[in-house]
């Protein structure tokens, strides 16, 4: 049936009109002069519904204004009744229009500009209150008023249009800026969040109280208690913006507009009016402040991520290119090696035999040169078995070559369903912090641990890299040369500590370093921030209001 509806133009039409007469007759009986809450509604769904539905909304006024104005033809005559019967909807049709099309009110699908909104309401309510006193001119009942009294009651007028708009519009806005989703996610995502909580937690029950206390007070108190009424919803503000404000703003000037009794030129009314009204429009325009910042902050945390990850790519593609390049030098190494066997078998007969024993032996250093330089640039274990292979026996390799014992140890689960990206930041940490670690006290043994784990939906992985601690040697030149040449067959950069560091929060982790007698331990936490990453970039945009 919703299908259909939204499918045949004329249902669509048939079903606005049923729609803005239920929702025009269950808020007149609320409606009054000092709080035309039917004032919102049009509004609102003037600025909100396309103009298609314009015609529709002017018609399905003309029934309940001819209705409610019939019993009054005798009172005040056929001209006021006439006049009277005229859809009030239509005077602020130009003037809508106007904003929609001539000003920034809309600048997108996603953006309503604060401003002009609150321009077109005060020019809307001013257009309202014209008509009403030029159809009220017309009347046969009409007394003549001083110009004080026509004055006051020209605010009070305003005021109450006004403040009917400020009742529905922000709401208005809040149900139509959503991210587009099924009613049932919607549904979901409003009970979850944790501004209903607060709302029904903290606002509701507070005015409430509120609400009766004003009821029980006296009248030289109860201005008091009005301006109380506005301090959880400008907390709420504070903390949630515009959305906040809305629903804040609606829910106060309900508690206050149906304890206050409507009385044309009163002038203690027209000052609590004034009170509410400014202190909506401050606190819609705090809303709309404080969400453009959060906005702003929320962009700017997108970026750094969108930052983070072309790091991230940027790293992973050189280390895809150094595999290529460490594959393309194992197969020259393999081509030299061949062609310096086959020269050295042609001419062998033409050497001496010293003589050809140096070149076998020089063609074999360089083979071994070549082979080392492409494992220091991609280990074969990586590139064959994974990154366990690679920590296990790559590094075992070296440091037994420098004399020093090694253990591995691999914990936890998932880390092969971690990021390409994070193994290779895996390896080349581990690297890195072997080297580092020999370089700042000559050990005996270097332990390695690498544990996976899944928390949250969100993987990680955590590096342990131990070195304990031997007694000194005495030469402490050999030490360097060591380190050195541990570093150029890991093929590491020799970072310290806070390149480490940087390194590791490039993946969302943090790394810590541990010294005591005997023994230094470096630890490191990563994340696999890519996913995490990709996620937020795909996000829905964020709809919001902004102040020009």
């Amino acid at each position: 049936m919703l299908t259909s509806i939204s499918e045949n133009k004329w249902l669509r039409q048939a079903a606005v009109f049923v729609l803005y007469t239920l929702a025009y007759e269950l808020l007149r009986p609320y409606s009054n002069g000092i709080w035309t809450l039917t004032c919102g509604l049009r509004l609102s769904c003037l600025l909100l519904l396309p103009y298609r539905y314009w015609p529709t909304l002017a018609c399905a006024e003309i029934a309940p204004l001819v209705y409610n104005n019939d019993p009054y033809l005798s009172q005040f005559g056929s001209a006021w009744t006439v006049l009277n019967s005229i859809p009030v909807i239509l005077y602020v049709m130009p003037v809508v229009w106007w904003c929609r099309e001539k000003l920034p009110l809309f600048p997108n699908k996603r953006l309503v500009n604060v401003n002009i909104l609150l321009f077109c309401a005060v020019l809307a309510s001013a257009i309202w209150v014209a008509t009403t006193f030029a159809i009220m001119a017309t009347s046969k009942e009409t007394e003549p008023l001083s110009a004080t009294t026509y004055r006051l009651e020209a605010v009070q007028i305003f005021l109450g249009r006004y403040a009917g708009i400020l009742t529905i519009l922000p709401l208005a806005l809040a149900f139509k800026l959503q991210r587009p989703s099924p009613l049932s996610a919607r549904l979901v995502q409003w009970a979850r969040s944790r501004l209903t909580l607060e709302m029904l937690v903290l606002l509701l029950p507070t005015l409430a109280v509120l609400a009766w206390l004003n009821y029980r007070a006296e009248p030289g108190a109860q201005l008091v208690i009005r301006m109380a009424m506005f301090l959880p919803a400008a907390w709420l503000t504070m903390k949630h913006g515009w959305r906040a404000a809305a629903i804040g703003i609606t829910a106060v000037m309900v508690c206050n507009f149906l304890s206050l009794e409507s009385r044309p030129g009163a002038i203690y009314v027209a000052g609590i009016q004034a009170f509410i009204a400014f202190s909506s429009t401050c606190l819609f325009v705090l809303g709309a402040h404080i969400s453009a910042q959060n906005a702003a902050e929320e962009q700017e945390r997108l970026d750094a991520q969108a930052a983070v990850k072309l790091a991230q790519q940027g790293l992973y593609l050189c280390e895809v290119r150094m595999r290529q390049t460490a594959q393309a030098l194992e197969y020259l190494s393999g081509t030299v090696q061949l062609t310096q066997t086959r020269l050295l078998n042609r001419f062998k007969h033409m050497l001496p035999t010293t003589e050809g024993q140096n070149y076998y032996r020089q063609a074999a250093t360089a083979q071994s040169q070549m082979y080392r330089l492409a494992e220091s640039m991609h280990p074969t274990a990586w590139r064959e078995r994974g990154l366990p292979a690679a920590l296990r026996e790559t590094i075992a390799r070296v440091l037994d070559e420098a004399g020093l014992a090694y253990r591995f140890e691999l914990k936890g689960r998932g880390l092969s369903q971690l990021s390409p990206g994070i193994h290779a930041a895996i390896y080349r940490l581990a690297c890195e912090a072997v080297v580092y670690v020999s370089e700042q006290q000559p050990c005996s043994t270097i332990f390695t641990s690498l544990r996976g784990g899944l928390t949250h939906q969100q993987r990680w992985a955590v590096l342990r890299v131990e070195g304990i601690v031997a007694q000194p040697p005495d030469d402490a030149t050999h030490k360097k040369y060591e380190s050195q040449s541990l570093a150029s067959k890991l093929g590491v950069l020799g970072l310290d500590i806070q390149a480490m560091k940087d390194h590791v929060h490039l993946y969302g982790g943090e790394l810590h370093i541990r010294r005591s007698a005997g023994k230094v331990q470096i630890t490191a936490l990563l994340h696999n921030a890519a996913q995490q990453v990709r996620g937020a970039q795909h996000a829905p945009p964020v709809l919001e209001l902004y102040l020009s």
